[in-house]
C-alpha cells in the first residue's frame, strides 16, 4: 500500500507490505509477528493512546468508562448499538485490551451440546 501525507504543504509517500486495522489483542500480535518477519507494517487505530491516571477507578464513573460522543461521554469502551444488541468495544490504542479487567464468562454446559 502507499500512502501520502501532507505536513505543512509537502507530500511524502509512505509504503508499507502490510496495514493493519486495529490495535487490540489481534493487530498488535499480527503487527509484532510481521515486523518480527522483515514486512513493513502500518497500523491505524481511530481511538486515542490512554495514560494510566485516565481509566476509571470504577465502571460506575460512565462518563469517565463509556464511549459515546452523542451523550458527551468520552471513555474508554465503545458502544455500538446494533438492532438485537448492544456491543461494549475499546475506543483507543489496544482495542479490546483496555476493557478486559481479570474476567472470563464461561459459558453454561447445554451450550456446549
Amino acid at each position: 500500500m502507499t500512502s501520502p501525507t501532507s505536513r505543512r504543504g509537502s507530500t511524502k509517500t509512505l509504503r508499507f507490505d502490510v496495514v493493519i486495522v486495529g490495535s487490540g489483542f489481534g493487530g498488535s500480535v499480527s503487527a509484532m509477528r510481521l515486523t518480527e518477519k522483515g514486512y513493513k507494517v502500518a497500523v491505524l487505530e481511530s481511538g486515542k493512546r490512554w495514560k494510566t491516571s485516565d481509566f476509571p477507578k470504577t465502571n460506575w464513573n460512565s462518563w469517565k468508562s463509556l464511549w459515546f460522543p452523542k451523550l458527551g461521554m468520552h471513555g474508554i469502551q465503545r458502544i455500538s448499538l446494533l438492532p438485537a444488541i448492544m456491543v461494549l468495544s475499546g475506543a483507543g490504542v489496544g482495542g479490546g485490551s483496555l476493557v478486559y479487567a481479570n474476567t472470563l464468562y464461561e459459558p453454561p454446559d447445554p451450550f456446549f451440546s
